[in-house]
Protein backbone atom coordinates (compact mmCIF):
# COMPACT_ATOMS: atom_id res chain seq x y z
CA UNK A 1 0.00 0.00 0.00
CA UNK A 2 2.70 2.19 0.77
CA UNK A 3 4.69 1.65 -2.38
CA UNK A 4 1.45 2.22 -4.31
CA UNK A 5 0.33 5.96 -2.74
CA UNK A 6 4.09 6.87 -2.66
CA UNK A 7 3.87 7.52 -6.70
CA UNK A 8 0.42 9.42 -5.90
CA UNK A 9 2.20 11.82 -3.75
CA UNK A 10 5.01 12.51 -5.96
CA UNK A 11 2.31 12.92 -8.78
CA UNK A 12 0.18 15.13 -7.19
CA UNK A 13 3.01 17.09 -5.67
CA UNK A 14 4.50 17.84 -9.21
CA UNK A 15 0.61 19.05 -10.56
CA UNK A 16 0.99 21.62 -7.80
CA UNK A 17 4.64 22.62 -8.45
CA UNK A 18 2.93 23.27 -12.52
CA UNK A 19 -0.34 24.95 -11.36
CA UNK A 20 1.78 27.11 -8.93
CA UNK A 21 3.73 27.89 -11.85
CA UNK A 22 1.57 28.98 -14.24
CA UNK A 23 -0.34 31.41 -12.47
CA UNK A 24 2.88 33.08 -11.64
CA UNK A 25 3.35 33.18 -15.06
CA UNK A 26 -0.04 34.44 -15.44
CA UNK A 27 0.47 37.65 -13.31
CA UNK A 28 1.19 40.92 -13.95
CA UNK A 29 5.29 41.55 -14.09
CA UNK A 30 6.35 42.92 -10.49
CA UNK A 31 7.45 46.35 -10.80
CA UNK A 32 10.98 46.69 -8.84
CA UNK A 33 10.18 49.33 -6.20
CA UNK A 34 12.84 51.73 -7.46
CA UNK A 35 11.52 52.34 -11.12
CA UNK A 36 9.32 55.18 -11.44
CA UNK A 37 7.34 56.91 -13.69
CA UNK A 38 6.39 60.49 -15.03
CA UNK A 39 2.93 61.23 -16.76
CA UNK A 40 2.31 64.59 -16.63
CA UNK A 41 4.48 67.90 -15.58
CA UNK A 42 2.22 71.25 -14.54
CA UNK A 43 2.98 73.78 -15.68
CA UNK A 44 5.33 73.13 -18.68
CA UNK A 45 6.54 76.36 -18.12
CA UNK A 46 7.20 79.08 -15.33
CA UNK A 47 9.28 81.53 -13.82
CA UNK A 48 11.86 80.95 -10.57
CA UNK A 49 10.17 80.39 -7.67
CA UNK A 50 7.44 78.90 -9.73
CA UNK A 51 5.72 75.28 -8.05
CA UNK A 52 6.15 72.43 -10.35
CA UNK A 53 4.20 68.96 -10.51
CA UNK A 54 5.42 66.27 -11.70
CA UNK A 55 2.45 63.71 -11.24
CA UNK A 56 3.35 59.86 -12.11
CA UNK A 57 3.91 56.47 -9.98
CA UNK A 58 6.19 54.70 -7.46
CA UNK A 59 7.59 58.05 -6.21
CA UNK A 60 7.34 56.55 -2.47
CA UNK A 61 6.63 59.35 0.07
CA UNK A 62 10.10 59.32 1.39
CA UNK A 63 12.01 62.55 -0.48
CA UNK A 64 15.28 61.27 1.34
CA UNK A 65 15.01 58.37 -0.99
CA UNK A 66 14.64 60.81 -4.62
CA UNK A 67 17.44 62.48 -6.08
CA UNK A 68 15.94 65.24 -8.17
CA UNK A 69 18.20 67.64 -10.23
CA UNK A 70 16.44 71.55 -11.89
CA UNK A 71 18.89 72.39 -14.63
CA UNK A 72 21.24 70.67 -12.99
CA UNK A 73 20.49 71.97 -9.54
CA UNK A 74 19.65 69.71 -6.78
CA UNK A 75 16.40 70.56 -4.90
CA UNK A 76 14.48 69.36 -2.67
CA UNK A 77 10.60 68.63 -3.14
CA UNK A 78 8.46 71.14 -1.54
CA UNK A 79 6.14 67.69 -1.17
CA UNK A 80 6.15 64.04 -1.98
CA UNK A 81 3.16 61.70 -3.01
CA UNK A 82 3.45 58.17 -4.09
CA UNK A 83 1.83 59.66 -7.61
CA UNK A 84 3.18 63.17 -7.73
CA UNK A 85 6.10 65.07 -6.46
CA UNK A 86 5.85 69.32 -6.06
CA UNK A 87 9.40 71.46 -6.55
CA UNK A 88 10.00 74.72 -7.01
CA UNK A 89 12.37 76.16 -9.51
CA UNK A 90 15.42 77.28 -8.96
CA UNK A 91 16.76 81.29 -8.08
CA UNK A 92 19.49 80.40 -9.68
CA UNK A 93 18.14 79.26 -13.36
CA UNK A 94 18.82 81.78 -16.07
CA UNK A 95 15.51 81.46 -18.94
CA UNK A 96 15.42 79.39 -21.21
CA UNK A 97 14.52 75.15 -21.53
CA UNK A 98 16.16 72.98 -18.14
CA UNK A 99 15.97 69.71 -17.96
CA UNK A 100 14.48 67.63 -14.41
CA UNK A 101 15.96 64.07 -13.61
CA UNK A 102 14.14 62.35 -11.22
CA UNK A 103 15.71 59.28 -9.84
CA UNK A 104 14.32 56.94 -6.54
CA UNK A 105 17.28 55.35 -5.04
CA UNK A 106 19.61 53.33 -7.34
CA UNK A 107 16.37 52.92 -10.12
CA UNK A 108 15.88 54.42 -13.46
CA UNK A 109 16.65 58.31 -14.16
CA UNK A 110 13.46 60.20 -15.75
CA UNK A 111 14.20 63.20 -17.49
CA UNK A 112 11.59 66.11 -18.64
CA UNK A 113 11.65 69.60 -19.93
CA UNK A 114 10.59 72.69 -18.43
CA UNK A 115 10.80 76.15 -19.71
CA UNK A 116 11.65 79.02 -17.56
CA UNK A 117 10.22 82.31 -18.31
CA UNK A 118 11.00 85.71 -17.07
CA UNK A 119 11.12 86.29 -13.16
CA UNK A 120 8.37 88.77 -12.97
CA UNK A 121 5.86 86.69 -14.73
CA UNK A 122 3.27 85.81 -12.11
CA UNK A 123 0.60 87.25 -9.75
CA UNK A 124 1.90 89.75 -7.58
CA UNK A 125 0.54 91.94 -4.35
CA UNK A 126 2.00 95.20 -2.66
CA UNK A 127 0.21 96.09 0.35
CA UNK A 128 0.56 98.46 3.72
CA UNK A 129 3.11 101.36 4.30
CA UNK A 130 6.38 98.58 4.36
CA UNK A 131 5.83 97.38 1.18
CA UNK A 132 4.37 100.33 -0.98
CA UNK A 133 6.49 102.94 -2.02
CA UNK A 134 6.19 106.55 -0.10
CA UNK A 135 5.82 108.56 -2.81
CA UNK A 136 2.59 106.64 -3.69
CA UNK A 137 1.64 105.52 -0.49
CA UNK A 138 1.24 109.38 0.68
CA UNK A 139 -0.27 112.61 -0.87
CA UNK A 140 -1.68 113.08 -3.86
CA UNK A 141 -2.38 109.37 -4.94
CA UNK A 142 -2.82 107.73 -1.24
CA UNK A 143 -2.34 104.17 -2.83
CA UNK A 144 -3.47 101.20 0.01
CA UNK A 145 -3.05 98.06 -2.45
CA UNK A 146 -1.41 97.24 -5.63
CA UNK A 147 -2.06 93.78 -7.67
CA UNK A 148 -0.22 93.27 -10.56
CA UNK A 149 -0.21 90.58 -13.11
CA UNK A 150 2.43 90.46 -15.57
CA UNK A 151 1.58 87.80 -18.02
CA UNK A 152 3.84 85.85 -20.24
CA UNK A 153 2.49 86.63 -23.44
CA UNK A 154 3.80 90.53 -22.17
CA UNK A 155 1.03 91.97 -21.65
CA UNK A 156 0.21 93.14 -17.73
CA UNK A 157 -2.75 94.50 -15.65
CA UNK A 158 -1.92 96.10 -12.60
CA UNK A 159 -5.15 97.37 -9.99
CA UNK A 160 -4.14 99.97 -7.83
CA UNK A 161 -6.90 100.83 -4.90
CA UNK A 162 -6.32 103.65 -2.65
CA UNK A 163 -7.54 105.07 1.13
CA UNK A 164 -11.20 105.37 -0.25
CA UNK A 165 -11.06 102.08 -1.62
CA UNK A 166 -11.23 102.99 -5.13
CA UNK A 167 -9.71 101.00 -7.76
CA UNK A 168 -7.99 102.22 -10.87
CA UNK A 169 -7.21 99.36 -13.29
CA UNK A 170 -3.93 100.07 -15.75
CA UNK A 171 -3.19 97.75 -18.55
CA UNK A 172 -0.46 97.45 -21.04
CA UNK A 173 2.40 95.89 -22.17
CA UNK A 174 5.98 95.37 -21.34
CA UNK A 175 9.89 94.43 -22.65
CA UNK A 176 12.29 93.05 -19.75
CA UNK A 177 15.46 91.89 -20.11
CA UNK A 178 18.88 91.21 -18.49
CA UNK A 179 20.46 94.23 -16.46
CA UNK A 180 23.87 93.31 -17.24
CA UNK A 181 24.91 94.97 -14.17
CA UNK A 182 28.40 93.25 -11.71
CA UNK A 183 28.05 91.75 -8.65
CA UNK A 184 25.80 92.68 -5.85
CA UNK A 185 23.36 94.00 -8.66
CA UNK A 186 23.73 91.43 -11.31
CA UNK A 187 20.54 89.83 -10.57
CA UNK A 188 18.63 93.24 -10.79
CA UNK A 189 16.89 93.22 -14.43
CA UNK A 190 15.00 95.93 -16.97
CA UNK A 191 11.61 96.66 -17.63
CA UNK A 192 9.99 99.41 -20.03
CA UNK A 193 6.53 99.21 -19.99
CA UNK A 194 4.20 100.90 -22.42
CA UNK A 195 0.72 101.55 -20.58
CA UNK A 196 -2.49 102.34 -22.82
CA UNK A 197 -5.07 102.69 -20.13
CA UNK A 198 -6.12 104.67 -18.49
CA UNK A 199 -3.51 107.27 -20.41
CA UNK A 200 -0.66 106.77 -22.56
CA UNK A 201 2.77 106.69 -20.94
CA UNK A 202 6.21 104.85 -20.83
CA UNK A 203 7.58 104.01 -17.36
CA UNK A 204 11.12 102.03 -17.05
CA UNK A 205 13.14 101.21 -14.16
CA UNK A 206 14.13 98.14 -12.39
CA UNK A 207 13.42 95.12 -10.62
CA UNK A 208 14.75 91.95 -9.03
CA UNK A 209 13.40 88.52 -8.01
CA UNK A 210 14.52 86.68 -4.49
CA UNK A 211 13.44 83.64 -3.91
CA UNK A 212 12.72 83.09 -0.43
CA UNK A 213 12.30 79.66 1.67
CA UNK A 214 8.65 81.10 2.63
CA UNK A 215 7.83 83.48 -0.33
CA UNK A 216 9.26 85.21 -3.29
CA UNK A 217 9.46 88.64 -2.98
CA UNK A 218 10.20 91.99 -5.92
CA UNK A 219 11.50 94.98 -5.33
CA UNK A 220 10.72 97.37 -8.00
CA UNK A 221 11.28 100.78 -9.55
CA UNK A 222 10.18 102.48 -12.36
CA UNK A 223 9.86 105.97 -13.33
CA UNK A 224 7.35 107.50 -16.24
CA UNK A 225 9.90 108.78 -19.15
CA UNK A 226 7.50 109.39 -22.09
CA UNK A 227 5.86 111.87 -21.61
CA UNK A 228 9.11 113.06 -20.00
CA UNK A 229 8.91 114.56 -16.48
CA UNK A 230 11.90 115.53 -15.90
CA UNK A 231 13.31 112.40 -13.64
CA UNK A 232 16.35 110.50 -14.88
CA UNK A 233 15.35 106.29 -14.62
CA UNK A 234 16.72 103.72 -12.50
CA UNK A 235 19.70 101.83 -13.55
CA UNK A 236 21.06 98.43 -12.98
CA UNK A 237 24.42 99.72 -12.18
CA UNK A 238 22.80 102.03 -9.46
CA UNK A 239 20.80 99.33 -7.86
CA UNK A 240 17.71 100.28 -6.31
CA UNK A 241 17.09 103.34 -4.43
CA UNK A 242 18.96 105.16 -8.09
CA UNK A 243 16.06 107.33 -9.46
CA UNK A 244 17.00 110.76 -10.28
CA UNK A 245 20.56 109.84 -9.43
CA UNK A 246 19.97 109.16 -6.05
CA UNK A 247 17.76 112.02 -5.40
CA UNK A 248 14.50 110.38 -4.08
CA UNK A 249 16.40 107.43 -1.94
CA UNK A 250 14.05 104.74 -1.27
CA UNK A 251 10.95 106.45 -1.56
CA UNK A 252 10.40 105.60 -5.11
CA UNK A 253 11.09 101.67 -4.69
CA UNK A 254 8.37 98.93 -4.19
CA UNK A 255 8.26 95.78 -2.85
CA UNK A 256 5.88 93.09 -3.69
CA UNK A 257 5.05 89.70 -2.73
CA UNK A 258 4.09 86.74 -5.34
CA UNK A 259 0.58 85.27 -4.84
CA UNK A 260 0.39 82.74 -7.89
Amino acid sequence: MKFRLLPFFLVAAMMVFVACSDDDDGDTPITPDNTIAISNIIPISGPIGSTVRLRGSNFGTDASELNITFGGITVTPLAVADDEISIRVPAELPIGVASIKVQRNDGNQITVQFTVVDPIVGEWVSEGEDNIAPLLYGDPFLVRKIEATFKADGSYIVVQTDSNDVATTLTGVYVAAAGGAAAPNDGIRTITAEQGQPVSITAEGIYEVTVGSSEVTMMYEVVQTAPPIGVAKPTPAGGFGSTAGGAFGMTNVQKYVKID
